[in-house]
C-alpha cells in the first residue's frame, strides 16, 4: 500500500469563523480575498458582513452566484469575476456546490484558463472520456497561483478532495476536474455557523458522508488505516446526528458531526467508492436530487444488494452504527429514518420511467463498476433501483 497526504495543512474545528479566519489569513499573508458562497445560502449578507468585519483592512470582494450542483456557466461567471479582481486567496463559505466551484475558479486561474472551450480541456466525464489535458501532470508541475480557505456550512466532505464536481446543465450530466492542489488549504469548522444551515440539508449531507465511510470500508483498496477512520466516522455519526435532530442549536454535538466528516473523507481520492455514489452521481445531474438525498436513498438500497457476497465484511459497520441482530443496509435505513429523511426513490421526486434511463447510465459510470459486488449489466443496475424504490 502506497498512502499520499493532500496537501491540506490545517483543519480547525470547533471556533468561530471570525475568530478563526484573520489567524489563518495572517499565517498566509493574504491582502486580496475573494470570498465565494451559494446563491442561495440563508442569511449570506450578515454572515459575510460578519466576515468582512473580522478580516479588517484587506481587501475583500465577494461572489455569490453559484447555484445548485456547481452549473458550469456560473463557474465561468465566477471565473471572469476573480480575474477583474486579481486575488491572492479565496475563501468559500457554502456546502459541496460552492467549495466544487471555488476549486473549478482555483483551477482556472492556475491554469489560465480563459473560456469555456478551455475548461473542457480539462474535463472528465461520467462515462469515462477525457479532455486532453486531464490528469496530466506536466500542466501541474509549479506551485499553484491561489488556494482555497473552506468554511464548510453543510457535512458533504468536498473540502477533502482534489477533485471538482461540476453541472453541465445542457446534458443533465457531471464533469469532473483535478488537479493536485485543488482541495483546500485549511478547513475551518464553525459549528456555532451550521445552526443557520437548514435542517434537512446539515442532516442529508451528514449521510453523504456517512455514504464515504460505509463505501469506503466496503472498498477492495481500503486498508487497516483508513479503516480504523471509517469505523470511528460511522460511530460519530449513529451517535452524534440524532442528538443534533433532537436539540438544533448542541453545538457540541454538531462539532462531532464536523469531525466525523474529517474521519469519513480521509480516503477521498484514495479508495474507490461504489454504487451509492455512481448513482447518486446520476440521480444529482439528472434527476436534480440533492446530493445528501442520493445518499439517504441509494446507500442503504446498495447495502442490501451487496450482502449476497459481503455480508460478513458488513458486520463491523452493524456494530459501530451500534444496532444487532440487522443488516447494515437496515441500520443506515433506520438512521436516516430516524432523522426524518428520505429513504425511497419516489421521496425524492424520481419517477418510475426515468430508472431505465438512469440504469443506462448508471452501468456505464466508473464509480459505479468499481462496487464491490460486480455489477455488469443494466438489468443489475435497476435490481438495485427497484430496492430503492419504496
Amino acid at each position: 500500500m502506497e498512502f499520499s497526504y493532500s496537501p491540506l495543512e490545517t483543519v480547525i474545528t470547533n471556533e468561530e469563523v471570525a475568530e478563526a479566519l484573520p489567524r489563518v489569513l495572517e499565517r498566509l499573508n493574504a491582502k486580496r480575498i475573494l470570498l465565494m458562497a451559494s446563491s442561495n445560502l440563508s442569511e449570506i449578507t450578515q454572515q459575510f458582513s460578519d466576515l468582512r468585519n473580522s478580516i479588517g483592512n484587506r481587501q475583500v470582494d465577494l461572489f455569490d452566484s453559484i447555484g445548485t450542483h456547481s452549473p458550469r456557466g456560473d463557474v465561468l461567471q465566477a471565473l471572469e469575476f476573480a480575474r477583474d479582481f486579481d486575488p491572492d486567496l479565496l475563501v468559500s463559505l457554502g456546502g459541496g456546490s460552492i467549495i466544487d466551484a471555488t476549486k473549478a475558479v482555483q483551477l482556472g486561474i492556475d491554469q489560465g484558463i480563459m473560456n469555456q472551450n478551455q475548461m473542457l480541456s480539462y474535463v472528465k466525464m461520467a462515462d469515462g472520456s477525457c479532455g486532453p489535458r486531464w490528469g496530466d501532470v506536466k500542466f501541474f508541475a509549479k506551485p499553484s497561483k491561489i488556494r482555497q480557505i473552506a468554511v464548510p456550512t453543510t457535512l458533504s466532505g468536498a473540502e477533502f478532495s482534489n477533485n471538482a464536481g461540476i453541472l453541465d446543465l445542457k446534458n443533465s450530466t457531471k464533469e469532473g476536474y483535478w488537479g493536485p492542489r485543488l482541495c483546500p488549504q485549511a478547513i475551518i469548522y464553525d459549528p456555532g455557523l451550521s445552526v443557520k444551515t437548514p435542517e434537512w440539508l446539515w442532516l442529508s449531507t451528514a449521510i453523504r458522508s456517512l455514504d464515504h465511510a460505509i463505501e469506503g470500508f466496503c472498498s477492495a483498496n481500503t486498508s487497516p488505516y483508513l479503516d480504523a477512520h471509517f469505523l470511528r466516522a460511522i460511530e460519530l455519526f449513529a451517535s452524534s446526528l440524532p442528538m443534533v435532530k433532537s436539540e438544533t442549536g448542541n453545538i457540541n454535538a454538531r462539532s462531532l458531526n464536523q469531525q466525523a466528516v474529517w474521519l469519513a473523507c480521509c480516503g477521498l481520492g484514495k479508495v474507490s467508492h461504489g454504487a451509492s455514489h455512481g448513482i447518486g452521481y446520476i440521480l444529482g445531474s439528472y434527476c436534480g436530487v440533492p446530493h445528501g438525498y442520493t445518499s439517504c436513498v441509494m446507500l442503504p438500497a446498495v447495502l442490501d444488494w451487496n450482502k449476497m457476497e459481503f455480508e460478513h465484511q458488513q458486520e463491523p459497520i452493524v456494530k459501530a452504527m451500534g444496532q444487532t441482530k440487522i443488516s447494515a443496509g437496515k441500520a443506515v435505513r433506520h438512521l436516516v429514518e430516524s432523522l426524518g429523511l428520505p429513504s425511497t426513490l419516489q421521496q425524492v421526486g424520481v419517477k418510475e420511467d426515468q430508472l431505465d434511463e438512469i440504469a443506462a447510465r448508471a452501468i456505464k459510470h466508473p464509480v459505479v463498476r468499481t462496487n464491490p459486488r460486480s455489477l455488469e449489466t443494466k438489468e443489475q443496475a435497476l435490481e438495485i433501483l427497484n430496492l430503492a424504490w419504496d
